[in-house]
């Protein structure tokens, strides 16, 4: 084997790595079910809590609550009841009553008749809570207090316990004096993202294609997302609170006000250019879906942005910040940590108010760029400022995608959606009220909240901060210090990402830097190799998101949702990378001479040029003379001419060709090219010539010697 063919064979294995779909099988169920969930078990009928008035000392509460049967068989004599326990006095205390208390003070009950299979009902209970009436919850001090409701009835004749709902209120009396109170700082930080569902496979200079229109519902009047922003506008929080920006989320809605579409596919952005006649049967605008509803609902919630007093991050994507940092990759860190302060201040025209970071997680096992926001119960590496644990762990239960914290004990996790929304957003509301207590609050809202629960937050911490119960703390004011022992989760992290999964990723990113490196900057184009690549590296981040991951029940779709997104943009990076490739003329060349010229084609279906020099493997003894460097224009093509240099003895020889980088890393795939001289022709020619010449002489010797006989006649 030549050199050459050494080299084509490093380059294939290092250079050129084709991306695969998946590295290796993983196993998308509920995978350690023992970290997800604890002692409490699931309920057969659904209670859910719709509504409660303002919990007063002394005062009767009404709540509004909803049956459920969702099984196939009626069940009889329902009765609701209404237990409590005692007043909490920490966030830790309020989590293991809602894991396992034991309520042991009765209020009262309801009765609620029967219930055929599929049928709901609404019903309203009235529990009072003063002393000297009947079925009382006898509360005679403000406080937290973890109610339970309980569903009991029979079926078939045997009693049964069916379902339960389990709330923390805050029962409020007068306030206490703050100078009683003593100093008690406070700091919240409000992150605001969302699922970014543009197709994957997206390249700079591209209009955005989104899969949906579930981002314009979100951003549009009374949607999720404007009322998130809504419940930090209409709140005055002294100062001491902070809106975390998820950058990709901002970018997109960006993206989304300059015009978008929506498809489920994408569009190759590395076809050759069509014949005209091709092109009149062809719909290219079709090609990008249909044009996008929400413009000027994605501009006007900005506008509602730059409002907003404090702004920080959270790494793109909502990414885990674990996960970025395994796959050890440069380009694809920065992006996850530092462009996204870039991007957000440049849409919003204003800077940052700090360097701080809210990852998802809440903890660190690695360095980052950036010093991250972490759970005050575990280690880090590099720089942090920390929040409370406890009551981020509490806070992280709520919304429609309650959340598993890998910082929180697991004794103490069970499956939070067997509690109402409603429910889990009253706890919620209650628990800043128990973190009040202490002598310092950092309270983090979850990466992915939702309004209900980001108002009674809101609520509570404002009327403790009017009352001057809690001291506003900025956030930009948190101490940041270095780590020290051993960094990470004190608990093992249910979502974290396997191995199978950074592989891939690690993989792509490879592939994606090896991409930009073989185009060359244009001063004529505007956009840069990274620029064009940077969103190749975004869906690689969007697949590392732990939105969705970090709940029980949505871990396994966003598992597939990764899957799925890595194999379209490995699919994505296949294509572009293969644009950029030799078009074989045929195959065999013939020539007449050594001398002559042998022509190839080079294309690059990428929009920015290609420098490369043609790399190529031979037989001993044959050299092929080319250009030391190719330019390959953007979307374009050039011929290459070069001569080849082959033994004297051979009439026909095959070679192999392929773009390069200089440093022999394969561009396009290798061609396989016959090279003719055709020595039988030549030799065939040379023989004729020999003939005819020989037949000329004869011709002329017997015209010669007609005329000398002529002569002496």
């Amino acid at each position: 084997m030549s050199w050459r063919a050494a080299a084509a064979i490093a380059a294939l294995a290092v250079g050129c790595t084709v991306p695969v779909a998946q590295a290796e099988t993983l196993d998308t169920g509920i995978t350690d079910s023992h970290y997800w969930l604890g002692s409490r078990g699931p309920d057969e009928l659904e209670l859910s809590l719709l509504s409660a008035s303002e919990a007063r000392v002394g005062e009767t509460l009404e709540l509004q609550l909803r049956i459920h049967n969702p099984t196939e068989s009626a069940v009889d004599d329902l009765q609701i009841t209404s237990p409590r326990s005692t007043a909490v006095t920490s966030t830790t205390q309020a989590r293991q009553e809602l894991a396992a208390g034991s309520f042991p003070y009765y209020g009262a009950s309801l009765g609620a008749g029967t219930l055929q299979p599929g049928e709901s009902r609404d019903v309203t209970v009235k529990v009072p809570t003063a002393l000297g009436e009947d079925s009382t919850l006898a509360i005679t001090e403000p406080g937290a207090y973890p109610l339970l409701f309980t569903l009991t009835g029979t079926r078939d004749g045997q009693a049964a316990s069916f379902a339960e709902e389990r709330t923390i209120l805050d029962f409020q009396g007068e306030e206490p004096d703050a100078e009683e109170e003593g100093e008690h700082s406070f700091s919240l930080v409000y992150p605001i993202t969302a699922q970014v569902d543009v197709v994957p496979g997206d390249t700079g200079g591209e209009e955005l294609i989104l899969e949906s229109e579930q981002l314009a519902e979100q951003l549009s009047p009374g949607g999720r997302l404007d009322q998130l922003l809504d419940a930090y506008l209409k709140h005055d929080l002294h100062g001491s609170g902070c809106v975390a920006l998820d950058p990709a989320l901002v970018d997109a809605a960006d993206r989304m006000s300059a015009g978008y579409t929506v498809n489920e596919t994408r569009p190759s952005i590395a076809k050759r250019p069509p014949r005209l006649r091709d092109s009149w049967f062809t719909q290219s605008d079709s090609d990008r879906g249909e044009p996008g509803a929400g413009a000027q609902d994605a501009a006007a919630w900005l506008e509602k942005l730059k409002k907003v007093d404090c702004r920080m991050l959270m790494p793109w994507a909502n990414a885990d910040t674990d996960a970025v940092a395994k796959v050890g990759n440069e380009w694809l860190t920065h992006e996850a940590f530092e462009q996204g302060a870039a991007t957000v201040e440049r849409v919003l025209d204003a800077p940052l108010s700090t360097k701080l970071t809210a990852p998802a997680s809440g903890t660190s096992e690695h360095a980052v760029p950036v010093p991250l926001l972490v759970a005050d119960n575990s280690e880090w590496a590099g720089e942090a400022a920390t929040f409370d644990a406890s009551l981020g762990a509490l806070l992280a239960q709520t919304g429609s995608k309650p959340q598993t914290t890998g910082y929180s004990n697991p004794e103490l996790r069970y499956d939070f959606s067997m509690d109402s929304e409603q429910a889990r957003a009253l706890t919620a509301g209650a628990s800043i009220s128990v973190a009040s207590a202490q002598e310092e609050t950092v309270a983090k809202l979850p990466n992915y909240q939702d309004p209900a629960a980001a108002r009674a937050v809101m609520e509570t911490a404002q009327r403790l901060l009017d009352s001057g119960r809690l001291q506003p703390r900025p956030v930009t004011a948190l101490d940041v210090g270095e780590g020290s022992g051993t960094p990470g989760s004190p608990y093992p992290d249910p979502a974290a990402f396997h191995d199978a999964e950074i592989t891939q990723v690690t993989q792509q990113a490879r592939y994606t830097d090896e991409l930009m490196s073989i185009m060359v900057n244009d001063p004529g184009i505007a956009m840069t190799r990274y620029d064009f690549t940077a969103p190749l590296r975004r869906d690689l981040l969007t697949a590392l998101s732990a939105t969705d991951r970090s709940s029980l029940h949505g871990f396994t779709p966003s598992v597939k949702q990764s899957r799925t997104r890595l194999e379209k943009n490995a699919d994505m990076l296949r294509e572009l990378r293969a644009s950029v490739s030799l078009i074989p003329p045929g195959n065999v060349y013939t020539r007449v001479s050594e001398s002559s010229p042998l022509l190839i084609v080079a294309e690059n279906g990428l929009p920015l040029p290609v420098d490369a020099h043609l790399a190529y493997d031979a037989p001993d003894g044959a050299t092929l003379n080319t250009q030391d460097l190719i330019h390959i224009p953007a979307k374009g093509s050039i011929t290459v001419s070069m001569t080849a240099d082959l033994p004297s003895n051979v009439d026909q020889m095959s070679l192999r060709l392929w773009l390069a980088t200089p440093s022999e890393h394969l561009i396009s795939d290798p061609i396989d090219i016959t090279v003719q001289t055709r020595a039988g022709i030549v030799s065939v020619y040379g023989v004729g010539a020999i003939a005819a010449l020989a037949l000329v002489l004869a011709a002329l010797f017997r015209l010669g010697k007609r005329k000398k006989k002529k002569s002496h006649g």
